[in-house]
C-alpha cells in the first residue's frame, strides 16, 4: 500500500529531527564546553547543568532515540505509532519551552517546536493500516 503525503511528511520529520538530536547531542557530550556547536556554557547558569555533557547525553538519547523510534514505528506502520509519534512531538515542544525559560531564546528552539507541533498534528491524521 502507498504511503500517503501525510506518512511520507511524519516519516521525514521523525528521522530527520532524530539525526539532528543524535548528531548534536553527540557533539555537546563529546566537547562538553560546547566548542562543536558555539553554544557557551555561559548560557547554562540558570539550570543545574554546569557543562553541555549530560544535556547532549539527555539529547541524543532522549530526542534522538525517541524520534527514532517514531519514525521506524510509522515507517512499519505499527498500531502504537501515532501515539508514540504524538507523545514525542509533545515532549519536543516541551524540552524547547524549557530552554527558551531557562536557557535563552534563539530562533532554532522556534523552529524545533514548530516541528514538534507539526509532528502531534500529522501523527493524529495518520492511522496505521
Amino acid at each position: 500500500m502507498r504511503r500517503t503525503p501525510e506518512e511520507r511528511a511524519l516519516i521525514g520529520l521523525e528521522f530527520a529531527t532524530s539525526a539532528a538530536a543524535l548528531g548534536g547531542g553527540l557533539l555537546l557530550a563529546v566537547r562538553p564546553d560546547g566548542a562543536f556547536l558555539h553554544a557557551d556554557p555561559s548560557a547554562l547558569r540558570r539550570t543545574p547543568f554546569t557543562d553541555w555533557r549530560l544535556p547532549g547525553l539527555l539529547l541524543a538519547a532522549g530526542c534522538g532515540g525517541g524520534y527514532l523510534i517514531a519514525g521506524l514505528l510509522t515507517l512499519r506502520r505499527h498500531r502504537a505509532a501515532p501515539l508514540v509519534s504524538a507523545a514525542a512531538g509533545t515532549a519536543l515542544i516541551g524540552l524547547e519551552a524549557w530552554e527558551i525559560a531557562f536557557i535563552e531564546f534563539q530562533p532554532l528552539e522556534a523552529v524545533f517546536a514548530g516541528v514538534g507541533a507539526a509532528v502531534v498534528v500529522l501523527a493524529l491524521r495518520t492511522r496505521p493500516v
